[in-house]
Formats: structure tokens, C-alpha cells, sequence
């Protein structure tokens, strides 16, 4: 597998974007990967690493680079929950989040990107967690005839009071999509999550919902994970772009 790390020129300055792929000359189809609210960690770096295993071109942006590159969280200090200082400072970072503006740096990545021979043009997927879930959406919203497979998990921010909520578009979109939610997720619960669910039912999507499953239970490195629900969130991720992408 093939690791490097691009510097991509924003209008907000530079961003950070690991890369893997498979060894080889490619091209390999390319996927987007919004990381969740604690941002660039060995278990977002691991979903890259997956995916490149799996034939990808997996590219994965620093979505709070107007904040501070990498910016770290202190895990255990977040799983002490509102009030406590981490958590309400990861509160703050995803809130500093605009996504025509994560839109407009996605532009620029993928036009970076397009330099690489090992990249393949054409169609694109995209993955996303949490409130990557939220810019997955808005991704394929955006850019329908180029993104054509989208898989999200423990998905959040995505319904709101907006005449634009993420949710909105969700039933229109024409990709084939990939949804999984946790039965046991408390910050983003399954009712707080039923306007999303009412629009996957329109959409050409395939829903999982995983009982006992809490927020964050596709990554090892987080308390809540589990295994049932990451083995066959990964089954199915592979089924969806095995199927769109190929």
C-alpha cells in the first residue's frame, strides 16, 4: 500500500490530505473520507488503509484546518460529556464547520488529486462519520453525476430546523447509498434520526441499525465500539462501491 501526505491550497490556506492506495500504477477509483467530530487519528487513518487494501484511491482532508492542522482531542476527556471542557471544545470545532466551504476545499483536493495518474477520473464514492455523515450528503448533493456511491455511519447533524437540513436532499439523491445507524446511538438518537430514515426509504439506499450499537461504534479505538456493527458496515461498504465504483 501506498502512504503519502498532500498539502492542498485552500482559500482558507493550507490543508492536510492523506492518501493510500494500492501498490501499482492504478488508477484506482477515488473515495472521499470525511472523518467524525474528533478529527485525524489512527482509527480515521485505518478506514483509508482499508479502503486502499480494497482497490481505492482513499483520500482523507483535515476538515478543521482553519483551526489548526491535525488538531488532536483527548478522547477520555470527550467520554466525560457535555460540560466537560474536551467535549465542549469538540463541540466547538465541529460548529466552526461550514459546508459549502468544506465543499470548496473538497474542489480543490480533488483537483490536486486529478494530478496523479494513480487516480482514477470518472465516478467517485465518498465515506463518512458522524458529522461526516452531514458533508457525505452534501458531497453527493452537490456533485450527483461524478459521486455516484455514498456509505455513512452513526450519522449526526444531518436533520435540522433549516429549509436546507442534509436530510432534505437525501431522498432525491441517484447514488446508491450505505447508512448504518447504532440502536443504543445517544448523541445522535434513532428518533432524532427518523426524518433522516423516512428519506432513505425513498432513496436508493440499504439501512442498518445495530442494537445495543452507540455512537462511534465503527472505530476500535473508541469505547463504544462494536464489532458486529464494524463487520458488517465494512461488508457492506465494500458490497456498495464493489458494485458503483467498479
Amino acid at each position: 500500500m501506498i502512504e503519502k501526505e498532500l498539502d492542498v491550497q485552500t482559500v482558507g490556506g493550507p490543508m492536510a490530505v492523506a492518501v493510500r492506495h494500492p501498490d501499482g500504477a492504478g488508477p484506482y477509483p477515488v473515495v472521499v473520507v470525511f472523518h467524525d467530530g474528533p478529527g485525524l487519528r489512527p482509527d480515521v487513518y485505518d478506514v483509508a488503509g482499508t479502503l486502499a487494501e480494497a482497490g481505492y484511491y482513499a483520500v482523507l482532508p483535515d476538515l478543521y484546518h482553519r483551526i489548526g492542522p491535525r488538531i488532536a482531542f483527548d478522547l477520555a476527556g470527550i467520554g466525560q460529556g457535555p460540560g466537560s471542557a474536551e467535549f465542549e471544545r469538540l463541540m466547538a470545532a465541529v460548529g466552526s464547520l461550514d459546508d459549502d466551504v468544506v465543499l470548496a476545499d473538497v474542489t480543490a483536493l480533488l483537483d490536486a488529486v486529478a494530478e496523479d495518474p494513480a487516480a482514477r477520473r470518472g465516478t467517485k464514492g465518498a465515506v463518512g462519520f458522524c458529522v461526516g455523515a452531514r458533508l457525505t450528503f452534501r458531497l453527493l448533493a452537490a456533485r450527483p453525476y461524478e459521486f455516484t456511491a455514498g456509505a455513512t455511519m452513526h450519522p449526526s447533524f444531518c436533520v435540522t430546523d433549516e429549509p436546507d437540513s442534509p436530510h432534505l436532499s437525501v431522498g432525491s439523491l441517484g447514488a446508491e447509498l450505505f447508512v448504518a445507524f447504532g440502536a443504543a446511538d445517544t448523541l445522535a438518537p434513532l428518533e432524532v434520526n427518523k426524518p433522516l430514515r423516512d428519506e432513505l426509504a425513498r432513496a436508493n439506499a440499504t439501512v442498518e441499525i445495530y442494537d445495543g450499537a452507540d455512537h462511534g461504534f465503527m472505530f476500535p479505538g473508541l469505547p463504544a465500539y462494536d464489532e458486529h456493527g464494524a463487520t458488517t458496515s465494512w461488508t457492506r461498504i465494500r458490497e456498495l462501491f464493489g458494485r458503483a465504483l467498479a
